[in-house]
């Protein structure tokens, strides 16, 4: 699963990084800022970088300091970040194809039922991989930040990760290390797959997460590098898929990763099936135990799996497979559940409608 704490020192040290000399900061950061390039680097010129710094080292992550982070934070740091990208190469879309873009990548945040895990600020907003939310502003977790005005992401910064001070008004930045924090927002909004393989080839672990976390699931390349870890452990382990297709929102309802469900349909064999047989399996204990999951949803979730397993097992069905259909055999502990999924009109989902609906 993705270390946390790995993640925030990706992006802070090696990701996070400078400052653009946009005016539209002026709100929060009163004195006049100017990026300058310098040999090594870049030079900005902000003294509210210095005194963000300064409340910085006192912040109360651990329960000993006395500063806790703010919207001023971000606001003063976001601009250092901008400038880095821009002097890697990123070039941020227009405004609308970046909402566009936003949208489609964390999709589930900004769905009706994932406003929880999305906070808008003036200059930016905030989303958050899952329904509880510790603290507004998490440090070392794989919760993003949002630049609106100048269209990228990043996590949560600390000044003191995105450069030096040459003194109290003027901040060099580096440039040299910042290749995961540039990678990230050149494939997600620029399309470049260079970058993903760079991403890929780091094994970073913001990568996992935008499945795991976010539901991103319209990357292949992504999707395997998930679903195959899952398969590298033993049967215990491979079980833990579903935990990532089956979830909830912000408003306790049930969310399916249709995307991942269509990864194990397309990389089952007639020997490699082990994680469509815990998908089966899963849906079998739901009615075992106690569970989260009402009656309704129970059968919504059998439902999705057997539409899977249907045209599976018609190919490879044979010995170590399961006998038959999932519905068909959860019908002694459920037996008005084929009732139901008609009612439902089969979820519109062709399989499940070509065997029960005959």
């Amino acid at each position: 699963m993705v270390n946390k704490a790995f993640i925030i020192i990706a992006f802070v040290i090696a990701g996070a990084g400078c400052q653009s000399a946009s005016t539209q900061r002026k709100q929060d950061t009163p004195a006049a800022q100017s990026a300058q390039p310098a040999q090594g680097g870049i030079i900005i010129t902000n003294p509210e970088l210095y005194k963000q710094d300064s409340l910085q080292r006192h912040l109360d992550d651990e329960g000993g300091g006395t500063y806790s982070y703010t919207e001023k934070d971000l606001n003063v740091a976001l601009p250092v970040i901008a400038e880095i990208l821009k002097a890697k190469g990123y070039q941020a879309p227009a405004q609308a194809d970046f909402q566009k873009r936003l949208q489609e990548v964390f999709a589930e945040n900004f769905s009706e039922g994932g406003k929880c895990r999305l906070k808008e600020h003036a200059q930016f907003s905030l989303l958050y991989e899952g329904p509880v939310v510790e603290a507004e502003y998490p440090l070392m977790t794989e919760d993003l930040a949002v630049s609106v005005t100048n269209g990228f992401i990043t996590h949560i910064p600390l000044i003191s990760g995105l450069g030096t001070f040459v003194d109290k008004d003027h901040f060099e930045i580096a440039t040299q290390s910042a290749q995961t924090l540039v990678s990230l927002n050149k494939f997600l909004f620029n399309d470049s797959k260079t970058d993903l393989d760079t991403l890929i080839r780091q094994h970073d672990n913001i990568l996992p997460a935008l499945v795991i976390s976010y539901g991103y699931t319209k990357e292949p390349r992504l999707n395997d590098m998930v679903m195959k870890e899952f398969l590298t452990g033993d049967d215990d382990h491979v079980a833990h898929v579903a935990g990532i297709i089956f979830r909830r929102d912000c408003k306790k309802q049930l969310l399916i990763r249709e995307g991942l469900l269509n990864w194990v349909k397309e990389h089952t064999t007639k020997e490699e099936h082990r994680m469509l047989d815990a998908l089966y399996n899963f849906a079998f204990k739901l009615y075992e135990n106690n569970s989260e999951y009402t009656l309704d949803e129970k059968r919504k979730i059998a439902a999705y799996i057997d539409n899977i397993f249907i045209p599976l097992h018609d190919k490879y069905g044979g010995p170590g497979w399961p006998a038959t259909e999932l519905i068909f055999n959860l019908e002694a502990r459920d037996p008005k559940i084929q009732d139901y999924i008609k009612e439902q009109h089969y979820f519109n989902l062709p399989e499940l409608k070509n065997l029960y609906g005959e």
